[in-house]
């Protein structure tokens, strides 16, 4: 429990200056859908902080949603099910990357922590263990338009994931 609180603070430690002077056009969220895990649910918001750092950066806080089926056998069916709550930052890669002034490269880090929960006839008695850690992604967007880009990206919990980001 100390490390989510300890998580918790430092992201929201880090992430404060960003929001301190919200402005609505720096503001996208998105969702995606993971390969990994039996399939992961994705939704995030991301705002732009590069005027404050003068590099390409921008912070992200985001849930995913999993769920891991285990089926026949000796032990019957039973299932985790993991919600994850991550934040972090990543830094577009554009000024190292020439690429089509639409295809932005990025890579980040940030730090995750969430629940999980067993469901069947193998669960009774088992307690619900607190997950998280290291969240780390790589990907690309592509602009579709002034508001809309899609997303290709890999993470720690989604593997690759295929999404649509909204800009305002």
């Amino acid at each position: 429990m100390k490390k989510i609180i300890a998580a918790a603070a430092l992201s929201a430690f880090i992430s404060a200056p960003a929001f301190a002077e919200f402005e609505k056009s720096k503001l996208s969220i998105g969702a995606s859908y993971g390969l990994a895990n039996n399939g992961v649910i994705s939704f995030r918001g991301d705002y732009d902080i590069s005027d404050r750092t003068k590099k390409p950066i921008k912070v992200r806080v985001g849930y995913d949603r999993y769920k891991i089926d285990y089926g026949g056998g000796f032990f019957g069916n039973y299932s985790w099910s993991y919600n994850v709550f991550y934040g972090g930052a990543y830094y577009y890669l554009d000024e190292f990357i020439e690429l089509d002034s639409k295809i932005h490269p990025f890579a980040g880090l940030g730090l995750g922590f969430g629940s999980v929960s067993c469901s069947g006839s193998l669960c009774n008695g088992l307690s619900s263990p607190t997950v998280g850690g290291l969240y780390y992604i790589a990907g690309v967007q592509y602009d579709l338009n002034d508001q809309f880009s899609a997303e290709a990206s890999y993470n720690v919990w989604g593997g690759i994931t295929l999404g649509a980001n909204y800009h305002f």
